[in-house]
């Protein structure tokens, strides 16, 4: 079945549709097996709208038109990719899998809400929803070595359905396999490092 539904994604029809805000790409299968016929009745929701045409929204929409439904994706822009996905540098590797979830992060986020060029800026002003968010980062405190090294494993199997993505659909974009290097000039970030390498061996 999964390589009929394969079969008709790889038939799909893709088109624009004009006339709303930005663009919404479409993507339509064409059913007519045996196989396709009995996936899509067995499905409560045939029709699925995805908002946003960046590296995660195409993603998701290739997967569930592989699966046989009938995908629109919207975006506000002209063309796919043109936000947040636009800068990215592209990297498909698990190595930067480490959770945030830990206290250091917690410090962090305190000195550099007194930093204008930050990394990451906390608005102080509280909301219900902030808070909310806040509690359960801190839950999550505990749980920051396994949920490492199951994100770890997420990343690692998510890399390999894009490395079979691109293969299916003959999508050249100069990959190269290679290590990644980096460099740490403090120790204490060093020491880090090392720790969080162990996780990521724990992680495959």
């Amino acid at each position: 079945m999964a390589q009929t539904l394969r079969k008709a994604a790889h038939k799909a029809h893709r088109r624009r549709k004009p006339g709303l805000p930005g663009e919404a790409l479409r993507f339509h299968a064409r059913r007519g097996q045996a196989a396709d016929a009995t996936r899509a009745r067995s499905m409560t929701m045939t029709k699925i709208a995805v908002i946003g045409a960046g590296v995660t929204g195409l993603t998701t929409a290739y997967e569930l038109l592989d699966r046989g439904f009938d995908v629109t994706v919207f975006d506000r822009h002209r063309y796919a990719a043109m936000e947040t996905s636009f800068a990215n540098g592209g990297q498909l590797s698990a190595s930067n899998a480490e959770v945030w979830t830990q206290w250091g992060t917690v410090l962090k986020g305190l000195k550099w809400m007194l930093q204008a060029d930050a990394p990451l800026l906390v608005n102080p002003a509280p909301t219900l929803h902030k808070m909310r968010w806040m509690a359960e980062f801190l839950s999550n405190i505990p749980r920051y070595k396994s949920n490492t090294v199951e994100t770890v494993r997420l990343a690692i199997a998510a890399r390999a359905v894009l490395f079979d993505m691109a293969d299916r659909e003959g999508i050249d974009f100069d990959l190269e396999r290679r290590g990644i290097l980096h460099f740490y000039d403090r120790e204490t970030d060093m020491a880090h490092a090392r720790k969080v390498n162990a996780l990521l061996a724990q992680g495959g």
